[in-house]
This record gives C-alpha cells, structure tokens and sequence, in this order.
C-alpha cells in the first residue's frame, strides 16, 4: 500500500473557527473564493440587498415621486411594470421614463421622479382626425396609474 501524505500540522490548522466578525459582502461580477480562514458564516446572517422594489401610482403632471428602499452610489437600473388598470382590448401599455434623479447629500441616488405617457387609439375616421385639433398620439390618461419600479445596483462599477 503506498504511504499517504497528509499537510503538515501547524498552530493555524490546529485552531477552532470562530465566527465571522465583519457583515458579509454582497455579490460581485466574477466570484471570489475568499482568503479569510478560521472564520465562518453564523445562520442568520445577511447579505446585502442589491436591489429596491416599490410600488408608486402616477399623479397629476403624469409624474410619480419613488423613494428607494435603498441607497445606490451609481445610477441604479431601473424597470417598470404596470399594475391592473385598463385591460379593455384598445388599452395601451404605459411607457416609463426617469424624468429625474433624486440624490441625499453624499450624492447617492435615493429615489427619482418617474414621467408616464400611454398612447389612444388613432380615430378611424380620417376626417375626424384631419379636421380635428391636432392629434397627440400620447394623450391618453395616466393618472391613477399602478405600477412597480425595480432598481437594480450596476454591476459595471
């Protein structure tokens, strides 16, 4: 039978881990597999989050005011969802657009002012939209309008 090498022993493999003393990291591009030895992660430990999910409903102006449940220090990405609203078969989605950013005085981004358009239905009769006043074709009703906004921390900086 052939011998058998096993690592020396030294005073780091004879010690007990102990308990992480710092908050775990969050994700990154490209993991890591760490150099902290003789530490390990408690079962109730938390990770941070990366992301803000809220919900907001458009006011007056086709604007809504969100306020982030997070801070990001870059641009975060953000996605918007309609809620509900009009499902008849000629209702348009909405169309999202960060009007603005909103940022604390560290200069994090901490919310923004979301501006909202949804197009109507063309008139079918030429006449009526010739004759008419000038037609816009983004002048349905938004307000009233639910919806979600995701932010997403970049992960290209």
């Amino acid at each position: 039978m052939a011998d058998v090498a096993y690592p020396p022993v030294t005073a780091q493999s004879l010690m007990i881990p102990q308990p992480a003393n710092a908050a775990p990291m969050s994700e990154k591009t490209g993991a890591a597999v760490g150099q902290q030895t003789g530490r390990f992660a408690l079962e109730d430990h938390q990770h941070p989050r990366l992301t803000s999910t809220t919900y907001a409903t458009v006011s007056a102006g086709n604007t809504a005011t969100v306020t982030f449940t997070r801070a990001f220090a870059s641009e975060p990405g953000i996605v918007c969802t309609e809620i509900g609203g009009d499902t008849s078969a000629n209702a348009q989605p909405g169309v999202f657009k960060v009007q603005f950013w909103v940022q604390d005085a560290q200069n994090n981004y901490t919310g923004c002012v979301v501006r909202v358009w949804r197009s109507q239905t063309v008139p079918q009769n030429l006449a009526t939209l010739l004759l008419g006043a000038v037609f816009n074709l983004f002048a349905a009703s938004v307000v009233g309008t639910r919806f979600s906004l995701i932010a997403v921390a970049r992960s290209d900086v």
